[in-house]
């Protein structure tokens, strides 16, 4: 699997967590199908031939999360999803303000120069139903997967993704790993960052799932 990568500090994590690949694999491969499963609405929403692939899954310490967010997303433009259920967290959806440019002129049909000024409310909604058609082609196939009974909250805009993050591993005991999953946009050049920082158990609960053969 070239395109998963697991990236913790020594001190960080458990010697004793360990992920099994085959489970990896198919979270891997639900979170492309849910990804093509957008694809539809994502030509609608987009006016354009859109695809969207799964560049990478990534399971981060949150050390090394905080620290890539700082240095590589700190001015990235992020929604906030919670979800909960049989398995709780948060979820981070980010993309560039340079990327959010491009998908609000593609919607809007107009130029729009951010200039450090606050996105009026079309703006915020545009970016909020790109965030909402992703996750919920990606809860629809790890629910079909799994049969988790879990849920999530409608999109809510972030003003600073790093304080957020933080908070948000104050609020809840997170797990020793986080997962991100970076979305491609090819025909328009956009990448996609999906972060899932999921309460203690709940990796391990989706895992052993994904590993479980579902009765019919």
């Amino acid at each position: 699997m070239p395109n998963v990568a697991i990236e913790h500090i020594g001190s960080t994590i458990r010697e004793h967590i360990y992920l099994p690949p085959h489970e990896i694999e198919k979270l891997y491969e639900a979170a492309q199908i849910g990804a093509n499963g957008s694809i539809s609405s994502l030509r609608q929403f987009l006016g354009t031939n859109s695809e969207i692939n799964l560049n990478c899954l990534s399971f981060l310490s949150l050390p090394i999360l905080i620290d890539r967010v700082n240095l590589y997303h700190r001015n990235h433009l992020g929604y906030h999803i919670r979800f909960s259920g049989d398995i709780t967290g948060e979820i981070f959806t980010f993309f560039s303000e340079k990327d959010a440019l491009t998908i609000i002129d593609q919607i809007l049909g107009r130029r729009r120069f951010f200039a450090r000024r606050r996105l009026n409310k079309i703006e915020a909604s545009v970016l909020a139903e790109l965030v909402n058609i992703i996750s919920n082609s990606f809860w629809r196939v790890l629910t079909e997967k799994t049969s988790i009974n879990w849920w999530i909250s409608p999109p809510a805009k972030v003003n600073d993704l790093p304080r957020s993050l933080f908070y948000t591993t104050k609020v809840y005991s997170v797990d020793s790993l986080m997962v991100q999953m970076e979305y491609f946009i090819p025909v328009m050049e956009i990448r996609i960052h999906f972060v899932i920082l999921p309460t203690q158990y709940t990796l391990k609960k989706i895992l052993s799932k994904l590993a479980t053969p579902l009765d019919y």
